[in-house]
């Protein structure tokens, strides 16, 4: 698994070409930045000396569109979060992130969001986008530990590579491009099911549509590009599931539940009764 994990790091951080000394600035235009610039046209950034160019801050930004979080190397509580324009770095791992992502939107945390959104789908799955009104990211673990996944707009998508024999390179719509260990099938996969998870979102924040029929690239408003047109696959408003139900009331009854699970498990083990 280490090699796994040092093989995709290490393409992420091996375009090393003069180092830069790191700025004073928390949040950094792309534009301003040596490792963004200075690149061949769909050459993955080189992670170590962005790394060099950005001070570490502390807090994200949820209100502002997020394109990509990615953590840095071997430092698991340093991870990188790309927006439109900018960058940052905060030292936070990225499950950290998550559960402020769902804190910040949702007020639950994980598992009862996790439950909502299966039960919407009518689906059991492994891997569960986070998402808000305006965007979504999709989880790609790099190890065992949790601290270590790379999260991915697949509304700001706009091509995947696929050399023979290497990794994948996610290139996004800003021109931040990075190496991914998944294959097409995979990637495509999970980011059909954000794009229904944005519409569940979106559809229970009240914003319809134009027309009951209005595909549903349109309704969410992402980018155009071949990648997204062929992961949404000509869906529409109208197939977006879990029609008339409450998915923040979902969450909160989830909630509740499993507070009273654990209260009744803790008088239970308390009087050392077992079920």
């Amino acid at each position: 698994m280490e090699e796994k994990i040092s093989s995709i790091l290490g393409l992420n951080t091996e375009f090393g070409v003069g180092r830069q000394t790191k700025t004073s600035e928390f949040q950094p235009e792309l534009e301003k930045l040596f490792a963004f610039n200075n690149r061949a046209i769909n050459q993955p950034v080189d992670l170590n000396q962005l790394y060099t160019e950005i001070s570490i801050g502390t807090s994200v930004d949820f209100d502002e569109e997020i394109y990509a979080i990615i953590p840095y190397g071997q430092e698991i509580d340093h991870t990188f979060i790309i927006y439109q324009n900018t960058a940052k770095i905060v030292d936070l791992g990225t499950d950290i992130i998550v559960d402020q992502f769902l804190y910040y939107y949702w007020k639950v945390g994980f598992i009862e969001y996790k439950k909502t959104v299966e039960e919407f789908l009518s689906l059991k799955v492994n891997s569960i986008p986070l998402s808000c009104e305006d965007f979504s990211l999709i989880p790609f673990s790099i190890s065992t530990n949790p601290k270590r996944a790379i999260w991915v707009n697949p509304g700001r998508m706009n091509d995947l590579s696929f050399p023979f024999g290497q990794r994948t390179i996610v290139s996004l719509v800003n021109n931040f491009v990075f190496y991914l260990d998944r294959k097409a099938k995979a990637i495509y996969e999970k980011m059909h099911r954000a794009f229904l998870v944005h519409g569940i979102i979106k559809r229970y924040a009240g914003k319809m549509p134009d027309g009951w029929r209005m595909g549903l690239l349109e309704y969410l408003d992402v980018s155009s590009s071949y990648v997204i047109r062929k992961a949404i696959n000509g869906l529409t408003f109208l197939e977006i599931p879990g029609y008339g139900k409450d998915f923040y009331g979902k969450c909160i009854e989830i909630h509740d539940k499993m507070i009273q699970g654990n209260e009744k498990q803790q008088i239970l083990s308390e009087l050392e009764i077992s079920e």
